[in-house]
């Protein structure tokens, strides 16, 4: 039986969940899990156990943005057996399920939780609403799934001072942004652009015929340019806490000397090089025109256009 919380606990509740949000954004799981200690004391006794599942979905959002795949596929899938399929928690678990199936690079696995996310009607009951979720969780599966398919089993780490000293190059070269995200498409390899098309075409297939008019078709999302604005989209999640996060040293320095001082430092060229060992990626021909495109938006248009949106964000 659900108890009424007292204000004490709303109180305590206000203060955590944000916390949790953020947390989640930042891969920061063992602040997450602590802070799901706290939640737990308060709406287990109070039988608020669709609340607990919900923060459950940031904790194990935390740990695939922390790199604990593993962990997190067994708490999604907890959620999902605890949860009834007809809520949100259980939708929101779901997609979180496919994008870490995505991750391992498991598309058997991955694609029919896909299915039933895009298959599910019940859920979100408005129309606009519900056509306006999948068209952002299809973007998010095309990026997910390129990203991860141009993981290398055994990446070089790139030079900072390097990368970022030809991407200065690109720029006095006067390349446009549309240039610069042509240049990242045409390094991708052959294989990740067929993963691309296969996820894009899956998902897509799966919408009634008049929603899926309403969409790009998958030969457009596989595009040299198109591909080049996913793959830069899709590495937001990490170079997103590197360079935006309000209490980061480069945001710091920026904030503080202007975008000079991290220039000279060669920050930007650190944080894309740790980014890509991070995720795997050792090809220097994808990091340099990523840092051009950094620099030249400069950190504040970017780290506000390419703000990393979260599932549980898309309410």
């Amino acid at each position: 039986m659900i108890q009424k919380l007292d204000k004490v606990q709303k109180e305590r509740i206000k203060r955590l969940e944000p916390a949790l949000k953020q947390a989640a954004k930042r891969g920061d799981l063992q602040t997450a899990k602590s802070i799901i200690v706290d939640l737990q004391s308060i709406y287990l006794p109070k039988g608020h156990d669709a609340k607990l599942m919900m923060a459950k979905n940031r904790l194990f959002e935390s740990a695939m943005e922390a790199g604990k795949l593993d962990f997190a596929e067994r708490g999604l899938i907890g959620v999902r057996q605890r949860v009834n399929n007809r809520t949100r928690v259980y939708l929101e678990a779901s997609s979180l399920l496919a994008i870490c199936y995505l991750r391992q690079s498991d598309l058997v696995k991955a694609e029919p939780i896909i299915q039933e996310v895009l298959s599910n009607d019940q859920v979100i009951k408005s129309q606009p609403k519900r056509e306006e979720f999948r068209k952002q969780i299809i973007t998010r599966f095309d990026q997910e799934g390129a990203l991860f398919a141009i993981k290398e089993n055994f990446a070089q780490k790139l030079d900072p001072k390097e990368i970022q000293d030809e991407a200065g190059i690109l720029i006095a070269s006067s390349k446009s942004e549309e240039d610069l995200f042509e240049d990242i498409g045409k390094e991708v390899p052959e294989h990740a652009i067929n993963i691309l098309l296969r996820i894009d075409e899956f998902s897509k297939n799966l919408l009634p015929s008049a929603e899926r008019l309403k969409l790009p078709p998958p030969k457009q999302a596989i595009q040299t340019k198109q591909v080049g604005k996913t793959i830069f989209s899709s590495v937001k999640r990490v170079l997103y806490k590197s360079l935006c996060d309000k209490e980061s040293d480069i945001y710091q320095a920026w904030y503080k000397q202007g975008m000079g001082a991290i220039l000279n430092k060669y920050s930007i060229g650190i944080a894309v090089s740790e980014a890509f060992i991070n995720l795997g990626i050792g090809v220097k021909a994808l990091a340099v025109p990523v840092i051009a495109l950094i620099m030249k938006f400069g950190i504040e248009i970017y780290c506000d256009q390419y703000a990393p949106t979260d599932i549980m964000g898309m309410r």
